[in-house]
C-alpha cells in the first residue's frame, strides 16, 4: 500500500516562489508607508514661505515688532505671525489661531526698505532663510509721481 507523506517537488516549488514574490515586494512596501520628518517639515516650510510671501505682496503695510509681523491689508484687515509653543501661527484680525508650521525652535523676522527677512529653525536643527519683498501697488506708484 502507497503511503502519501510528504510533498512534491512541484508543490515545494510553487510555495518557495510565492515567499520570494512576498520577500521581494514587503520592504518596498514599508519603504512607500515609512514617515521621514525631516523631509515633511521641508516641505512644510516651503509651503510657509509661499503663503507669507503672497501675505507680505497682498499687504498695504507691514511692521515687525516684539518678533511678530503684522500685515495690513485691504478692508481693514491685519494679518499677524508669531511664534506659539514651538508652532507658527497666523493670526487675521488678532483672532482664531491657524497654525502654518510645527516644530519651530525659533523665529526671526526683521524688516528691510523693501519688504522682510524670515529665519527659522527647527527642531531638526535645520536653518531655513528668506528674504520676501514687498511690492507697491501699482495705484500706489501712479499716485506718487
Amino acid at each position: 500500500m502507497k503511503k502519501d507523506a510528504g510533498f512534491t517537488l512541484i508543490e515545494v516549488m510553487i510555495t518557495f516562489a510565492i515567499f520570494l514574490i512576498i520577500t521581494s515586494v514587503v520592504p518596498h512596501y514599508f519603504k512607500l508607508i515609512s514617515y521621514d520628518a525631516k523631509f515633511n517639515q521641508r516641505i512644510e516650510t516651503s509651503i510657509f514661505f509661499q503663503q507669507l510671501a503672497l501675505d507680505v505682496h497682498e499687504a498695504s503695510s507691514l511692521s515687525v515688532n516684539n518678533n511678530i509681523l503684522s500685515l495690513e491689508k485691504k478692508h481693514n484687515q491685519t494679518v499677524t505671525y508669531s511664534l506659539f509653543q514651538q508652532r507658527l501661527r497666523r493670526q487675521v484680525n488678532y483672532s482664531g489661531q491657524e497654525v502654518v508650521l510645527q516644530n519651530v525652535e525659533s523665529l526671526h523676522f526683521s524688516e528691510w526698505n523693501n519688504g522682510i527677512d524670515v529665519r527659522i529653525t527647527d527642531r531638526f536643527d535645520q536653518t531655513n532663510q528668506k528674504r520676501i519683498s514687498h511690492f507697491l501697488p501699482l495705484e500706489d506708484m501712479y499716485n506718487e509721481q
